[in-house]
Formats: structure tokens, C-alpha cells, sequence
């Protein structure tokens, strides 16, 4: 029984795929039948870069280099058989037209196995080497004969795949499938090179995840999921439950961010009525991996989970190239995971659902939120693509970033996070600046952590990427208002308010802090009229795409329509970019330089001095170079808090000493967990507490209340390793 078959095209890659439910043998290239239909299929179809064998409960794949000894035998036979090597004896008596059919049949009809047909092909030599045979048919005919078979064999010794045979390896051996569980549609490929070296271990919760660097530049960012382990008997019941859930809630509507819970639960419970060899915990686990691949994100979820990891690249034809990532240790990595796109489609089918927007030909743009594991989501397809689906992933952290934490990854300096936190205390307003990736949204969330937490917030974005969540639950009071998102801006029917509407309702809620997570559209022009005027409230943060303070200006003015003096009302301008050391891939993110915007200017302010270092990276030296002593922005903060400059400088190494307390009590006694949020709010609180205590007495000591503020603050670390231990 020949197996169904269908070829597809992704690219420039051809796939056969076999429906191997029904083979008598379960589908092989081990198995003679498997390997004849599969024979004559690639000789009809020609050069294919995948086959896959499509069985109960598992896929075999055999890739281009398997292929390859097919494929040289079909090259073989098509060349034996255009150049009729049985020609020679043609001209033998009638009785030796036996030989010519054999020729033929050998390379038409025993060539669909090739190695029994290189058996065959030996074993008729051999028998014509005995004399008595020998006697009975014409010398000049049996010579001519005996060489034509010698060169086929000489020809089929030549193939890679009698080499293999000759050399005793089994049919399994050489033809070497990789195997994986039916349910796991996407290609996971685990080809290391020899030679590279293995740079990182550790697991992303059941899944093991190995780096390897490939040649001192390129990283492979390697998957090892526990699906590609499993029992025969686990797969089978995975399998059985599949269809169990099919059968019994197909027709169940459940809502798209509730499904996965729901199919893991279902799944528990099903497969504790289906067997009763499994342990509690062998049963969680295999119902997390049903619900991974019927609800869930299949193997993008092990990606979405991983902490060390900021972007996530799925490109177009989907299964052509791997997905790759941005990491936050080895920055762009490969995986040797290839999407197949009956798997993708599932999972833009769920994104729709969840987005409640169309995603087709009509709408080939998709912008919107995961927002219960925080990633935005960006894809788009044809029209706008030439070959099919691609996506975009940026995660975000479910708590915010803290300035500790950011001087602790090298993105800036203790002073450089000092003068920002000073900066945010004294009300300024700010436009961080910078190309995307730069870590412009990071770095506004962590100046939030700065604001006071009675201050009154209105946060607005289109797509939500402030973990605002996580900042009212330790005491910040933020309103979120939700813009039209760019993709949908044109759309009649979308439901959002636009930015510059929102914007008009955001300034009449009262007195607040105003925080823009991306300024990019006609709200600009609200937005510098409303800060010119002072009706956005004392501060206004918020973030644009550039590279530094001119580029941000011009692109305001010019492509925003703002007015340019209506750019005074920016106070501080921060310019984030990309560092990339010699002969290393990896992009560091780094803080270029903070800028200070003055007042005495007309049209131009590069030209006017409007624009001054308060901080400057040197790309020559990597210092960074200060000039704070005749700054503006410091001596109107000093005049807010009603201290003098020698005060206002000495609250500026105050915080430059709390925050390297921090960072060095952090590495000193390995507790990384204080960089995170609740635990700087800890500390900025306790320093609040001392800086009130010492305030009647109208003179703040420094000293002191750095030494009391250390002393606490050592208790506290303290008391924080005997509550991890415990």
C-alpha cells in the first residue's frame, strides 16, 4: 500500500510529508516498503530539503544531508539508465536477452531499495564466477556482460550510501531520523558543530536551555524541552487525551486568556481518569504540556518565561529560518527552533482573540498585549510581507527596573543614577531619547520609582508596557489611560480615544504628574502647549525616538509640528544608545548623556547653547565627563527645595552613596533580590524617615544621616538572607 503524500514550499525549502498512520510497519526508512514509496516519490518529485514521516504518536525527519544518498542514487539510475549500459550486449544471441531484462529491472524495479538491489546486483556476479555456469554461454558476450555489471557496481560503491552499507553500518544507522513527539509540530534541531564551546546552562522551568558559542561571535541559543522526552506510553496518552478533549470540549467557548488554565486543569483530571501508573507530579507535568500545545504558545512559551531574554524574532517564511533572540547576557542568538506554520497560525489565531482585532489581508498589521506575561506583540503578513507571517516579541519585567539595578548592568554610572534620581525629585521634566531597544521605557519606569509616592500619576500608552500593576500594589497612585494604538489610529471603528484626546481629558483630572510612554503623534503638539503654559502639573516624563538632544528637538519641531519654543518646556533631555565592544556581537545599552535645555534661546538651540551636558559618556576614554557648577536644572532644584547649592550637591552624593550601598551589598552578599523594586523603596523610604526626622532642626547633616541610614540598612539585608533561608 503506497502512503499519502503531500509536497509543500516554504521559500526556497521543499518538504514532503507522508502519512504514515496506516503503514503496516508504523513508517521508516528502515522499513522496505517505506523506503520504496518514498524512492519513487523523490524521483518523481526531484531534489526535496525535508522529509517527514508523519506516524502514530510521532514525526520522523530526515534532513538534506539523508536525503542526499537518496538522492545520488536517483541520480545514478538516471544516469545508467539514459546511457543504456546494457547497449553493449545487444548483439548476443537471443538467448541472452534474459541479461538485458535483468539490467533493466535492476535499475526500474529493485533500485526503489538500494541496498537489496546492490545485494542482488553482487550475488548474480558472484554466481557467474563458477566455471560450469560460465561454459554455457558465449566467452565474448559472458565478458561483456560481467563488465557491465562491474561497472554498475563500481558506480553504486561510489554513493555515500553503499559506502555506509560497505562499511557495515545498519539501515538505521545510516539513515538517521530525528524523532519527535507528533504534538510538537515545530522543528527542533539539535546539529551542534564540533568544536564550539558551551557558555551557559540553566533551565527555564521543566526546559533545559544551553548556550553555545559558534565561532567567538554568533551564539546558538539551544532548547531541550521535556516533550522530546517522553515514554512511548506518555506520548500515547497524550495522544489519546488530545482526542478525549476533541470529542467532549470541542464546542465549549472559553475565553481566549482563561483557555490554557482551563485545558491543563481539564487535562489533570482526564488523565488521572485515563491511568493510574502516573504520580501526582508526572500528571502536572504532562498536563502542562498538553495545554502548552492546545491553549497555550506551543515552544514560544519557554522563550516568553525566560528572564534573560528582552526581544524575540519569529521571520518570514515561517520554518525557513530559526527563531532568534535578543539576550540579555549574549545578545542576538539563533535557536534551533523553526516554527511550522500550522503551529503559528494556531497561535496568531489565539493573538486575534485575545486582541479582539482582525489580523488578514485587509488588517495585515497586529500591535497588542499579553498582558498576563507581559509581552507585546507585533506582526505583520501579506500584503505587506512578501512571504507569509512575522513576528515581533518585546518583553517586558513584571516589576520595574530601579536605578540600582541599572547602575548594576553597567547602563550607567553611581552619579549618573544619583543626578537622574535628583533630577525626578526636584519635578523637572523629562524626555528620554534614544533608538528602540535602547531601554527608554526601562529607564522611564525606574524614574517612576523615584516620584514620590503621594503624588498623584496619569500614565498614558497605547500599548501597556509599564508595569503599572506592580507599581500600585507598593503604594503609587497611577491613573493609566489607554491610547488608540498607532496600527488602529485610522480605523473609524476602533474603540480607544486618540493620544491628543486622552491627552485633553489627562490634563483635566487635577494636578498630577503627567507620564507619556511614547510621544510620536499630532498629542505632541497638546502635549508642549499644555507644558508651556504649566497646565500639565509639575512634571511631565516621557519618551521619544532619536539619538540626542538635537536629534529629539528637530523631530519635534519638524515632523511634529511643534513649536520650538514650545520645546523649552522640556527641562532635562536623557540620550540612551548602544555600546558594542571590539570583536564582541553583544550591544550594551548605555546611557550617552544627560542634558540640560536652557530658556535663552530663539530658533535654534544647538547652535544657541541651548543644550548643555549635565553628564557626557566619552566614547574615547569611557568616562563619563560632568559639569554640573553653573548648572540651571540643579539650581532651580535647589531653589524648590529651599536648599543652597552646597546642599543640593551634598543631597546629590547622598543618593549617589545610598545607591552604591546597594549595589555593592547586592554582589557582597549575593543577594541580587535587592536591586528589585520593593526593596530600594524599602530604602528610599527609611531615607525619607531621617531626612523628616532631622528637617525641624533646619539643617540637615549629611554624614549622619548616611551612617544612620547604612546602619539600617545592614539590618536589613540581614534579616532579609534569614527570611530567604528559611
Amino acid at each position: 500500500m503506497e502512503c499519502r503524500y503531500n509536497l509543500n514550499s516554504l521559500g526556497n525549502r521543499r518538504i514532503i510529508y507522508f502519512d504514515c498512520m496506516d503503514c503496516k510497519n508504523g513508517g521508516s526508512l528502515r522499513d522496505k516498503n517505506c523506503l520504496r514509496s518514498v524512492f519513487r516519490v523523490l524521483t518523481e518529485k526531484g531534489n526535496v530539503d525535508e522529509l517527514q514521516l508523519r506516524k502514530m504518536g510521532y514525526t520522523e525527519f530526515y534532513d538534506e544531508d539523508q536525503l542526499g544518498k537518496l538522492l545520488e542514487i536517483i541520480e545514478l539510475r538516471k544516469n545508467l539508465l539514459g546511457e543504456e549500459v546494457w547497449a553493449g550486449i545487444k548483439d548476443c544471441k537471443r538467448s541472452h536477452g534474459g541479461w538485458r531484462a535483468f539490467i533493466r529491472d535492476l535499475l526500474t524495479k529493485e533500485i526503489w531499495n538500494p541496498i537489496q538491489a546492490y545485494e542482488i546486483l553482487v550475488a548474480v556476479l558472484n554466481q557467474y564466477k563458477n566455471l560450469g555456469i560460465q561454459k554455457k554461454f558465449d566467452p565474448n558476450c559472458l565478458d561483456t556482460y560481467l563488465k557491465t555489471l562491474n561497472e554498475i557496481r563500481i558506480r553504486f560503491e561510489n554513493t555515500e550510501l553503499i559506502r555506509s552499507y560497505l562499511r557495515g553500518l545498519k539501515t538505521h544507522e545510516i539513515f538517521k531520523a530525528r524523532i519527535q513527539p507528533s504534538f510538537v509540530t515545530s522543528t527542533i534541531k539539535f546539529d551542534i558543530p564540533n568544536g564550539v564551546k558551551l557558555v551557559d546552562l540553566y533551565r527555564v522551568g521543566d526546559t533545559r536551555i544551553m548556550i553555545y558559542d559558534l565561532n567567538g561571535v554568533d551564539k546558538l541559543y539551544l532548547i531541550n524541552p521535556p516533550e522530546l522526552h517522553l515514554s512511548p506510553d506518555d506520548v500515547n496518552l497524550l495522544m489519546r487525551l488530545k482526542d478525549r478533549v476533541i470529542r467532549k470540549y470541542a464546542l465549549e467557548i472559553i475565553h481566549p486568556m482563561e483557555a490554557r488554565e482551563h485545558f491543563k486543569r481539564i487535562g489533570f483530571e482526564l488523565l488521572r481518569n485515563i491511568t493510574d501508573r502516573l504520580s501526582r507530579e508526572e500528571l502536572k507535568n504532562l498536563s502542562e504540556i498538553f495545554a502548552r500545545y492546545t491553549a497555550g504558545y506551543g515552544l514560544l512559551e519557554v522563550l516568553f518565561k525566560d528572564e534573560h531574554i528582552y526581544d524575540i524574532y519569529i521571520d518570514s517564511p515561517v520554518g525557513t529560518a530559526p527563531v532568534y533572540v535578543d539576550h540579555d547576557k549574549f545578545g542576538i542568538c539563533t535557536t534551533n527552533l523553526y516554527l511550522a506554520e500550522d503551529e503559528l497560525e494556531r497561535i496568531s489565531s489565539k493573538f486575534r482573540s485575545i486582541g479582539g482585532r482582525p489580523f488578514d489581508e485587509a488588517n495585515p498589521i497586529m500591535d497588542m498585549e499579553l498582558k498576563e506575561i507581559g509581552i507585546r506583540v507585533t506582526g505583520i503578513r501579506e500584503p505587506s510581507t512578501f512571504d507569509g507571517i512575522a513576528y515581533s516579541f518585546r518583553k517586558r519585567r513584571e516589576r520595574p527596573w530601579t536605578l540600582p539595578k541599572f547602575v548594576d548592568e553597567g547602563m550607567m554610572s553611581i552619579k549618573a543614577a544619583a543626578l537622574l534620581s535628583l533630577i525626578v525629585s526636584g519635578q523637572r521634566s523629562i524626555l528620554i531619547t534614544g533608538p528602540r531597544g535602547s531601554g527608554k521605557t526601562s529607564l522611564l519606569s525606574a524614574l517612576i520609582t523615584e516620584i514620590r509616592q503621594n503624588d498623584r500619576i496619569v500614565l498614558m500608552e497605547d500599548t501597556p508596557e509599564i508595569p503599572t500593576n506592580s507599581l500600585r500594589g507598593l503604594g503609587w497612585k497611577i491613573e493609566h489611560l489607554r491610547n488608540r494604538p498607532v496600527v488602529s489610529r485610522h480605523h473609524e471603528d476602533s474603540y480607544e480615544l486618540s493620544p491628543e484626546e486622552n491627552l485633553r481629558a489627562a490634563l483635566r483630572l487635577g494636578e498630577s504628574i503627567l507620564i507619556m510612554g511614547e510621544v510620536r503623534g499630532p498629542e505632541a503638539r497638546v502635549l508642549f502647549e499644555a507644558m508651556r503654559v504649566g497646565a500639565a502639573g509639575n512634571t511631565v516624563l516621557g519618551t521619544i525616538h532619536g539619538s540626542n538632544p538635537y536629534d529629539t528637538w528637530d523631530r519635534i519641531t519638524n515632523d511634529l509640528n511643534v513649536p520650538s519654543t514650545s520645546f523649552k518646556a522640556v527641562d532635562v533631555v536623557v540620550s540612551l544608545g548602544y555600546r558594542e565592544e571590539r570583536e564582541i556581537s553583544k550591544r550594551n545599552r548605555y546611557l550617552r548623556n544627560i542634558t540640560e535645555v536652557r530658556k535663552k534661546w530663539e530658533k535654534n538651540p544647538q547652535i544657541e547653547n541651548g543644550f548643555v551636558d549635565m553628564m557626557l559618556y566619552d566614547d574615547e576614554t569611557g568616562n563619563e565627563v560632568y559639569n554640573l557648577k553653573d548648572s540651571d536644572v540643579i539650581r532651580e532644584i535647589s531653589i524648590r527645595k529651599g536648599m543652597s547649592l552646597d546642599e543640593c550637591n551634598a543631597n546629590l552624593e547622598l543618593r549617589g552613596r545610598m545607591i552604591e550601598t546597594i549595589v555593592k551589598m547586592s554582589g557582597k552578599e549575593n543577594v541580587k533580590e535587592l536591586l528589585e523594586i520593593n526593596h530600594v523603596l524599602s530604602a528610599n523610604r527609611e531615607y525619607i524617615k531621617l531626612m523628616n526626622e532631622q528637617t525641624p532642626n533646619g539643617h540637615i547633616d549629611y554624614k549622619k544621616l548616611y551612617n544612620d541610614w547604612k546602619k539600617w540598612f545592614g539590618k536589613y539585608v540581614k534579616g532579609l538572607k534569614t527570611e530567604m533561608k528559611s
